[in-house]
């Protein structure tokens, strides 16, 4: 390293740092949904910091666009490029060369870049590949990967974020080899990364120390703030379907995966409808159809009336959901936070939460107000729905006032504090 790089690299002074966000995993990480909404809301914050010179986004090519809202907070500040694919003759057999040496790093820790006439394939394609994207690829400080599923090299440090590694504790619902791979990945890329952090105190030491075995210097923990804005809808809000009752109803905006756990969801609502006169139903929205234990679990237990599965829902439709719901219930048994639990206290419908750590700390600053139930007991989520169903109006202004506590950690703290990550990754002496 040079003198007046390392110099550079030693502090952030003001407008020193140009940095890199990569938002192409095969689709473009957009501002309104997934992680995407940690990135719009992060990218916000930074280029309110005066350490940063620029921040260079990474889109899929072609889906530039998408990202144009972010560009718009700052345009002299934040670029937007598309990640282009390189020519299928050299796509095919560079993709090949990757995993031969994933697979040699997995098993022996070496790779073959170093190793003959294989060795020298695999370097110049790398040098063909990254070719049409040295300019914005060596032209930042250091890139931060919110995503940790990224097969890309890199000349520059990097940051990764790990949410969190729900599918290495719950790997029933992915196929052996695509979890063997994904593995491979994960510890290709938290191996060559700087710093690799994560947003739960929890996953930090669960996966992060315990998992994946990282040393505490190598790792960081930032905590999200609530989203600045949730994303509202333009259209008019929409009727609910015409068998739900409003108010009546539990909502539980999931994807159907094991580890959210709808099944508990469904297990207790013959015991929450017990001499019930006017019988509670259960609302499943999500992108993925209802899998067949589920589908066996609702007919075993007679309850095709009062459970709703309705897929994916537009923004009108899932915001009339939360406004005219009884409650959002999440129960799931591993997540790193849960977004549904802050977009339902945005549109003013009360919460009942999983008691695992990470929500614990989500749900922290609402005390006593949050209503915690056993994600692995019909009868303590019962205890959780009548408990709130005694006062519901006086518990919602409690939550709600909570979740204004919530909002007093804003993005911008929290970009403070990922600009000493950087600092911290760009450190030559660490």
């Amino acid at each position: 390293m040079a003198p007046a790089e390392s110099l550079r690299t030693m502090t952030l002074k003001l407008g020193s740092l140009k940095l890199g966000i990569w938002c192409d995993y095969g689709v473009t990480l957009e501002p309104s949904e997934g992680i995407g909404v940690f990135v719009a809301n992060l990218v916000e914050g930074l280029s309110q910091q005066p350490s940063i010179e620029k921040i260079l986004l990474v889109s899929k090519e072609g889906q530039e666009p998408l990202l144009d809202p972010l560009k718009q907070l700052a345009p002299d500040l934040i670029e937007v490029v598309g990640n282009s694919k390189p020519p299928f003759y050299l796509r095919k057999p560079w993709k090949s060369l990757r995993q031969i040496d994933r697979r040699q790093i997995d098993r022996t820790g070496t790779s073959i870049r170093d190793q003959g006439p294989l060795g020298w394939t695999y370097r110049w394609l790398e040098r063909k590949v990254n070719h049409s994207k040295a300019r914005w690829l060596d032209g930042v400080d250091l890139w931060l990967l919110p995503y940790v599923g990224l097969d890309q090299g890199f000349t520059k440090p990097t940051v990764v974020i790990v949410h969190d590694l729900v599918t290495y504790h719950f790997p029933d619902g992915t196929p052996p080899e695509k979890l063997d791979s994904f593995k491979r990945l994960v510890n290709q890329v938290t191996d060559r990364a700087k710093i690799v952090a994560c947003m739960s105190d929890f996953i930090l030491h669960k996966d992060l120390h315990g998992t994946l075995g990282l040393a505490p210097s190598r790792t960081r923990m930032v905590r999200p703030a609530v989203p600045r804005d949730f994303n509202r809808s333009t259209e008019t809000l929409s009727k609910l379907p015409e068998r739900i009752p409003a108010g009546r109803y539990l909502l539980y905006p999931a994807a159907f995966r094991n580890y959210k756990n709808h099944e508990l969801l469904l297990r207790a609502l013959p015991l929450i409808n017990r001499n019930q006169p006017d019988p509670w139903h259960v609302v499943f929205t999500g992108i993925r159809q209802t899998p067949p234990n589920l589908q066996s679990l609702i007919k075993d237990l007679q309850l095709e009336p009062w459970v709703h599965v309705l897929g994916k829902v537009s923004r009108a439709e899932l915001e009339s959901l939360y406004r005219h719901a009884f409650a959002t219930a999440v129960p799931s048994l591993y997540e790193q936070g849960s977004f549904p639990l802050m977009e339902a206290l945005s549109f003013g419908c009360p919460i009942l939460s999983s008691d695992i750590p990470p929500l614990r700390e989500q749900l922290a600053a609402m005390g006593h107000d949050a209503i915690y139930f056993d994600p692995h007991s019909e009868a303590d989520f019962a205890r959780a729905v009548f408990e709130l169903d005694q006062d519901r109006s006086r518990k919602l202004v409690s939550q709600l006032a909570g979740f204004e506590r919530m909002k007093q950690r804003t993005w911008s703290d929290v970009a403070k504090e990922w600009c000493k990550v950087f600092q911290a990754a760009l450190d030559p002496t660490a």
